[in-house]
């Protein structure tokens, strides 16, 4: 192996060489900075060629400095967004014509500038241009859809935590959601939120080894980044450009803050609680059944201060977010309706309680901006993320003790030299990362799953939870860390052409250990005539048993499983050339090509072990009924279903890496008549994402207990990755509002998933219905559990945008998103799970997916100048039709049973902020007042889908003909009911 991994390292090396020795490599293309393009056009008589073009930062000094080519065109690449003055140079270094204009992250802007100097001899113009919008319209010509989110729109609305990603839904095609226990989450069409990335000031956040898309949100109440460190950032849903990386749906680029010339800093403090907070209906019912909502609070607070070390040379930025929430939480199990008040029951209902789930975290961040001369810059960044949380197995039905410490932890530093001279710009940088996720319990006792069936006989795999008991069986630790060497090269010195090239290796290690069954976990049905479990305290008591006697039909019980540790490197080389290419005055095009590469994702050098492979080769017996020919192996068996188990079966140099990533990104914009008002733009891009590593940790965990699973990843696997198509229409609307239209697809491919690989003796799935799994695997094991990249999705969509951007002379601004999806799945569960139980059986096609609303529209508003005494209001609302919903009807019998899709009451909310600044020089006080949910709606995002089975003789029925009497009845709320929060700032 090590030969050809040497080889591909000397590929990527002379790529890389022959960038950097003038392979036409690209870039407004860029993934934080900024470009500016446009002609310069001399007197009559005068050359245009060669004048020297700058750009200064009016807050930090910063310069940036070209040439014009012969025809005049010139090119600044490579700006940090902010406001600058653009200047073109006479011979004698002094300024003949001065623009000013504002820079947004990603953006490309257009100045044309005159050489001739102003009759009145001032250099200096007064107009001022934008690229965030007016009838200008100068970030127009752009094939990427995407969305800027300001700083100003991301300080002034309401929002229930500081998290910044909060207003990335004012991009069409992109949700956030946040769930009553503060879990927040980004997602984009039909892939979940692990295919989503962040790049913060040009740098990937992505989570090489659990779910969240990013690092640190798999499942936590924190804000990934200081909200007060983000000066603005932009989504991209569509086309972007081959910079980015390990992505397949959401793209977000955000920049941070940096220090000024001026000293500049803040604090805050921001307040709500439960005594702030009216009470959803659930909450509502909890207390009429005697589980009272305990007091509880959350702060938020930190600040920010930036400024010289020494003037237009050296600048600091250094800011803080804490949070601290004192979660509150009614512990009142479910479905005790459909149980007698006997046996255990009342023992159970008198448990019930309420309890106070604490969380902290702190995050850090610090910037140092060095202009070493007209030529180099440097920056040097760091982040820490501290953070702890105490959490339950199920927020709802977990009993006090239910629950585990989890501790969040991220270190990131990076390192970023750029060179310019002449037609080049090189940007270098080095980082290093090391991310831990360490949830544990220090309870031994089993987990107690309480639970009720929904059939006649009683039956587990026909019930439904009621309560949980005993201890968490989380006990592990997930840690990725390494650093990372990039070079990107851009070229201007071709006629019309920006052009981009870049390389990049990171070195990481994964650390995985633990288990997440550390204690034995045994689901428990409760008898609906007498109360009493199918469960004496030690043992398992019934009829079928199973499993070597761990499970019968009244109990199953799955023992704790050991410790396991999955230690392995993985290198990532990506490569990457992008051309814009200015066609015409009119046309340009966007053509970009990357390539992806990971010698080790998933632990290539593991081998099975031998007891697995032997049960999986050894003779097969009677099973359901079906007797197997003689001598005819379970591998055979499987073979008769289309399953050829020898392509999971890892030797230890059995898998070989996904080499063919290749990811063309093709984009085009025309200016139809040349105005900047009527840009027709669209592309198709293909974009690779990665699979993330504890699924390596799953196979190693579940394969070492004797007799136990066999879990395999198949030995060929490929990366996900998703095309995208666009096509659109930006159009000036009037002077200050701007409209925008596309319509989308994307298909998104290679999802990796989980499913049964079980089958009878002929190959089939005996007399299961088509919606459950086979279980039972090899005489005297466990169930074949199977990974392989086979999961699909598919997104179609309508982008409508309208937005006026802020003014100082109007003071106020405005955005309205609406979003027409129409989502598919190919997973039996309508989501992008990992896992997808019943893959392979005959039948299945596109399914609804539960992710998406069909319709979702969103709108924002503020103003600093429009109310009287100086108040500021800002405004955000929220429409989403609904998710759709997954029912299982059992109604003709348990083998009949089909999916039957339900529809969701819509989402609605209104949040509103009022506020007031009181200036005294140059300090500022702020006080403000959100209310969160202002009409009191009640959202919910999770019901109880179960049709149920016919119902007995003079038995009533639901809605759909089914004994669930409690079908649709919500169970989880989609966000809070009415809420404030009161917010207090002072900067200087």
């Amino acid at each position: 192996m090590t030969a050809p991994r040497c080889s591909r390292h000397a590929l990527a090396a002379a790529i890389a060489l022959a960038l950097g020795a003038g392979l036409v490599p690209s870039a407004h293309a860029q993934v934080s900075r900024a470009t500016v393009r446009g002609l310069v056009t001399a007197p009559a008589g005068t050359q245009a060629g060669g004048l020297t073009v700058t750009a200064t930062n009016t807050a930090t000094g910063a310069r940036y400095r070209t040439a014009t080519r012969a025809d005049g065109r010139y090119a600044l690449v490579g700006i940090a967004p902010g406001d600058y003055l653009v200047r073109v140079l006479g011979a004698d270094g002094a300024p003949i014509k001065t623009e000013r204009i504002t820079l947004s992250v990603g953006e490309s802007a257009a100045l044309d500038l005159s050489a001739a100097p102003s009759t009145a001899g001032d250099p200096v113009q007064l107009s001022r241009v934008t690229v965030e919008g007016t009838s200008i319209r100068q970030g127009v010509k752009d094939s990427q859809v995407g969305t800027v989110v300001s700083q100003r729109m991301i300080e002034a609305l309401p929002q229930n935590t500081r998290n910044f990603l909060s207003a990335a839904d004012l991009a069409p095609g992109v949700a956030f959601s946040s769930d009553a226990s503060g879990l927040s989450r980004v997602q984009s069409g039909a892939q979940d939120f692990d295919h989503l990335n962040v790049f913060i000031d040009g740098v990937g956040q992505k989570n090489n080894i659990l779910r969240g898309g990013l690092s640190g949100q798999d499942n936590s109440r924190g804000n990934p980044f200081p909200q007060s460190a983000i000066s603005e950032y932009k989504v991209l849903t569509q086309n972007y450009k081959a910079e980015f990386d390990q992505v397949s749906s959401a793209a977000i680029t955000a920049v941070t803050k940096s220090g000024s010339n001026e000293f500049h800093g803040e604090v805050y403090a921001d307040r709500t609680g439960t005594n702030w907070r009216a009470m959803n209906p659930l909450e509502k019912e909890r207390e009429a059944q005697g589980v009272p909502r305990p007091s509880s609070q959350k702060y938020e607070y930190g600040g920010s201060v930036g400024g010289p070390i020494v003037k237009d040379k050296l600048h600091f930025f250094v800011a803080y977010d804490g949070k601290r929430i004192e979660d509150s939480r009614q512990i009142a199990g479910q479905n005790f309706e459909k149980l007698p008040s006997a046996g255990i029951v009342p023992d159970l209902l008198a448990r019930r309680g309420s309890q106070v789930d604490p969380f902290h975290e702190d995050l850090l961040f610090g910037k140092l901006d060095a202009q070493l001369n007209d030529e180099h810059k440097l920056t040097l960044s760091a982040r820490l993320r501290r953070e702890t949380d105490r959490i339950a197995e199920d927020r709802n039905l977990s009993l006090p003790g239910n629950d585990k410490q989890r501790r969040n932890d991220e270190t990131r530093v990076d390192l970023k030299h750029e060179w310019s001279r002449g037609d080049w710009l090189s940007e270098a940088r080095i980082g290093y990362e090391d991310y831990v996720w360490n949830p544990r319990s220090a309870a031994n006792a089993p987990l107690i799953r309480y639970k009720v069936s929904t059939s006649t006989p009683q039956a587990l795999t026909a019930s439904q939870d009621v309560i949980l008991d005993g201890g968490s069986p989380d006990a592990q630790r997930r840690q990725q860390r390494g650093a990372f060497l990039s070079e990107e090269l851009t070229f201007t010195g071709a006629d019309g052409h920006v052009i981009k090239g870049g390389v990049k290796l990171k070195d990481m290690r994964y650390d995985l250990s633990g288990t997440a069954n550390s204690v034995d976990r045994v689901e428990v049905l409760i008898d609906t005539v007498t109360g009493l479990p199918y469960w004496d305290g030690t043992n398992c008591t019934g009829t079928t048993v199973s499993n070597n006697g761990t499970s019968s039909d009244q109990c199953k019980i799955t023992r704790a499983e050991a410790p396991a540790v999955a230690n392995f490197k993985n290198r990532q080389w990506g490569l990457y050339l992008q051309d814009d290419w200015s066609v015409t005055d009119k046309l340009e095009l966007n053509l970009g090509v990357r390539w992806d590469y990971e010698d080790n994702m998933l632990n290539n050098r593991y081998a099975t072990p031998a007891d697995r492979v032997a049960a999986l080769l050894a003779p097969d017996v009677t099973r359901y009924g079906v007797a197997p020919a003689a001598g005819q192996t379970y591998a055979q068996s499987l073979a008769k279903g289309g399953i050829d188990v020898s392509q999971y079966i890892s030797d230890g140099h059995s898998r070989q890496a996904f080499k063919n990533a290749f990811a063309p990104r093709l984009g085009f914009s025309y200016d139809v008549f040349g105005d900047r008002k009527s840009v027709v733009f669209g592309g198709y891009g293909r974009s690779y994402d990665r699979t993330m590593a504890n699924h390596a940790l799953d196979e190693l965990q579940k394969n070492q207990a004797p007799g136990g699973e066999i879990w395999l990843i198949r030995n060929d696997l490929k990366m996900p990755y998703a095309d995208q198509f666009s096509l659109g229409l930006r159009q000036a609307l009037t002077p200050s509002w701007n409209g925008e239209i596309a319509i989308s697809r994307v298909e998104a491919k290679n999802q990796f998933v989980w499913f049964s690989g079980n089958r009878d003796p002929n190959g089939g799935f005996a007399q299961q219905s088509a919606i459950d799994p086979l279980w039972g695997g090899p005489d005297r094991y466990g169930q074949l559990v199977l990974g392989d990249s086979i999961g699909r999705t598919r997104t179609d969509s309508v982008f409508v945008k309208a937005d006026k951007p802020y003014t100082e002379a109007s003071g106020w601004t405005a955005t309205l998103a609406y979003t027409y999806s129409d989502a598919k799945t190919t997973n039996l569960q309508w989501s992008n799970d990992t896992f997808d139980w019943t893959y392979g059986r005959s039948g299945r096609g596109w399914n609804p997916s539960t992710l998406v609303d069909r319709h979702r529209l969103v709108g924002a508003f503020m103003t600093d100048k429009l109310l009287p005494w100086g108040l500021t209001f800002s405004a955000k609302g929220t429409y989403a039709s609904g998710f759709p919903r997954r029912l299982t009807n059992c109604v003709g019998g348990t083998p009949q049973c089909f999916l039957q899709e339900g529809d969701a009451p819509s989402f609605r909310q209104v949040d509103i902020s009022i506020g007031k600044r009181f200036k005294m020089g140059i300090h500022q006080v702020a006080l403000r007042l959100d209310v969160l949910n202002v009409f009191g709606v009640d959202n919910y995002n999770g019901f109880d889908d179960w049709i149920g089975t016919a119902p007995a003789a003079g038995q009533p029925a639901n809605r759909l003909g089914g004994d669930n009497l409690n079908l649709d009845k919500p169970n989880n709320a989609r966000g809070d009911n009415r809420a404030l929060r009161v917010v207090m700032n002072y900067k200087f």
